[in-house]
């Protein structure tokens, strides 16, 4: 009897230091499982997509000869109410540690409206000759490309520095011409109809961009985006033809300073993706420029362009 008790004894006790041994090992459901998954951070934002453009525009050539003395002023073009359509892509890269970033859009289109207004003035051209023309079949292309740093400044505030590259190509045609002011030799007694081209102008830039860029994420989604860039200096390559005169005359100029402004205000849904409306206007001129019609002329250029867009995106980032 004294044996049966010593035996349930032991067993009770071993019974009782398992029971306390398995209460002090944990369980795999009791772990976190975050404790073995680091937490990642993401290292790339990238932007990515696509707007169509709607602007117009207007642009301005005037000629200046030199006989013996200061320059005389010979005759003006002057393109108005040159509306266009365009489409283009676009898209941004951020290195969310360094700050660093690379961004830019490309597009072209079609100018489809516009007047010229060609003016020749005294003494060279008497009387005054003030003469219009439809512009039709027009193209534009234009691109940029920065490189910059930016840096968080306050919570949903980021401002940024870039200095980068732009081009602009535009063709405006002419066709037509109906004399308006008083001078009857030209398109005076017989107009020309508007079926044959009678001018044609070509305007390529190429031009330094420097500048800074701001974003504001705000309410739930919306961000608002601006850029502001400088062209401290540019190059210009066009051709004037006048297909009833002399021809075709080469124009080329340096040493700018002018502006291209954009704003833009869109949604970013939770999946990435985002819509939005924004504005630009962009100005380049030069009083440098030169021209060669028989012998080397001055030449004074001015190009602006103006509209809204609407766009579309897609937002992504990438751990590696």
């Amino acid at each position: 009897m004294g044996s049966r008790r010593h035996w349930l004894y032991a067993i009770a006790v071993a019974a009782v230091a398992t029971s306390a041994t398995a209460a002090e090992l944990p369980t795999s459901p009791a772990i976190p499982q975050s404790v073995f998954v680091p937490k990642v951070y993401p290292q790339w934002e990238i932007d990515i997509g696509g707007r169509y453009f709607f602007s117009s525009g207007r642009t301005q050539s005037d000629l200046f000869g030199v006989i013996g003395g200061p320059p005389i002023f010979l005759s003006r073009l002057t393109w108005t109410g040159l509306q266009a359509q365009s489409g283009e892509v676009f898209g941004r890269v951020d290195h969310l540690r360094s700050g660093f970033f690379i961004k830019g859009f490309a597009g072209g289109g079609a100018i489809t409206r516009g007047n010229l207004q060609d003016e020749d003035f005294p003494p060279f051209t008497f009387p005054y000759s003030s003469t219009n023309s439809e512009q039709r079949d027009g193209r534009l292309a234009y691109a940029t490309l920065d490189l910059g740093w930016a840096t968080n400044i306050l919570d949903g505030v980021k401002i940024g520095f870039f200095a980068g590259y732009s081009y602009n190509y535009e063709r405006l045609n002419a066709f037509g011409c109906v004399q308006t002011a008083l001078n009857p030799f030209i398109c005076g007694i017989a107009p020309i109809p508007s079926s044959v081209a009678v001018i044609t102008e070509r305007f390529t830039w190429n031009a330094i961009r420097l500048g800074f860029n701001g974003e504001w994420r705000f309410g739930d989604g919306w961000i608002f985006s601006a850029d502001l860039a400088w062209l401290p200096w540019a190059w210009l390559n066009a051709a004037d033809t006048h297909f009833l005169t002399f021809g075709t005359a080469p124009e080329t100029a340096g040493s700018f300073s002018d502006v291209q402004v954009e704003a833009l205000l869109r949604y970013q849904f939770v999946n990435g993706l985002s819509v939005g409306v924004g504005g630009r206007y962009w100005r380049i001129d030069s009083s440098a420029a030169q021209t060669t019609i028989e012998v080397p002329q001055g030449l004074s250029v001015s190009s602006q362009r103006w509209g809204v867009f609407l766009q579309g995106s897609y937002r992504f980032y990438v751990v590696n």
